[in-house]
């Protein structure tokens, strides 16, 4: 009988010693791998980062905060972040293919938010691309026609935007959902891009139509830049757009040069009206700029939307058909 108590003592600690070494080496392995999910985090983070503090030195003070220029190099970051993520995905081995429901439904909401924007951008471009072509038919009335020409020599008008803007691109708030390993890393780098997508559009629109409330509302949809990389750029920008009308640098060239046109005397008229010329081709290439990174960014959204519509509904049919089977089990007879 203290045989028998004997063997079984060994056998139990054999047992705990292996339990407790199985445990402790799947422990090592989550640590391991927590830890490489938040370096390739962080390395998607310091990416993004790196960019946007070369943006804050670019910042010029006053006024030219707002100049298509530094625009396009912000526009630029939305490229940037993108790649950052799509690495993101590659290094941590979970593609979109195999995301779970909850991360597919928040990005499609916040890209669905995002090509509305670029649709809002696209809009007010055009705005101002006809403004310059108003004012460059003016200038070729000038000579022969100066009283007509006059008629289209008028400083260029910022867009209007309703009450209402904001709303249109109103999501519903995300709902709380507890991630984690790689799937938290993808929500955490979502939030991210969100901040930033929005914070850019909302410069952007804000500086193309000479209006803080674009900025505003997008600002507020992000729920505000804390805890994102986004934060110190934007408090280097966000009283000054709040306290006065943005406009864009190169609208108020355009708008100080076509006043002086119009006070200008017969012997300066002239002079005059070749800075306006001037002006208005060096708005226009830069206008081109922009909008040929907006169509970009729209376009990869929308590849990137439609390729995770594509899974969303593959998952749906590969529910219904488990399910399906399931009740074929559960009823057979």
């Amino acid at each position: 009988m203290v045989l028998l108590v004997q063997k079984f003592a060994k056998l139990y600690t054999k047992l705990e010693n292996h339990h407790h070494h199985h445990t402790h080496t799947h422990k090592d392995r989550d640590h391991h791998q927590s830890d490489e999910l938040s370096a390739s985090l962080q390395a998607f983070r310091s990416e993004v980062s790196t960019f946007i503090g070369q943006l804050a030195l670019d910042l010029k003070p006053g006024s030219e905060i707002l100049s298509l220029s530094w625009i396009e190099k912000c526009f630029g970051l939305l490229s940037i972040t993108n790649k950052a993520f799509a690495k993101l995905v590659v290094d941590i081995d979970y593609p979109m293919s195999i995301w779970e429901v909850d991360s597919i439904e928040r990005y499609l909401s916040y890209s669905l938010c995002l090509v509305e924007l670029f649709n809002s951008i696209s809009s007010s471009l055009s705005h101002l691309g006809q403004a310059r072509l108003s004012l460059s038919h003016g200038l070729t009335l000038l000579e022969n026609s100066p009283s007509l020409a006059t008629r289209h020599l008028k400083a260029i008008q910022p867009g209007c935007f309703s009450n209402n803007f904001g709303k249109e691109f109103y999501t519903e708030d995300d709902k709380a959902s507890i991630f984690s390993g790689k799937e938290r890393v993808v929500d955490e780098a979502v939030k991210e891009m969100k901040s930033i997508g929005f914070w850019v559009c909302g410069i952007l629109l804000s500086g193309l139509c000479s209006d803080g409330k674009p900025y505003m509302e997008l600002r507020k949809m992000a729920g505000g830049f804390d805890g994102s990389s986004i934060l110190t750029l934007d408090s280097k920008i966000c009283e000054e757009l709040m306290e006065k009308t943005p406009m864009l640098k190169e609208v108020k060239e355009i708008n100080d040069a076509v006043a002086d046109l119009l006070e200008a005397s017969d012997e300066v008229k002239h002079d005059a009206a070749k800075e306006l010329q001037t002006k208005l081709h060096v708005f226009e290439k830069l206008s081109d700029v922009v909008k040929t990174g907006v169509d970009e960014m729209f376009s990869k959204v929308m590849t990137q939307r439609s390729d995770l519509i594509d899974c969303f509904r593959q998952k749906e049919t590969t529910l219904k058909i488990r399910c399906s089977i399931s009740h074929v089990k559960m009823n057979k007879p």
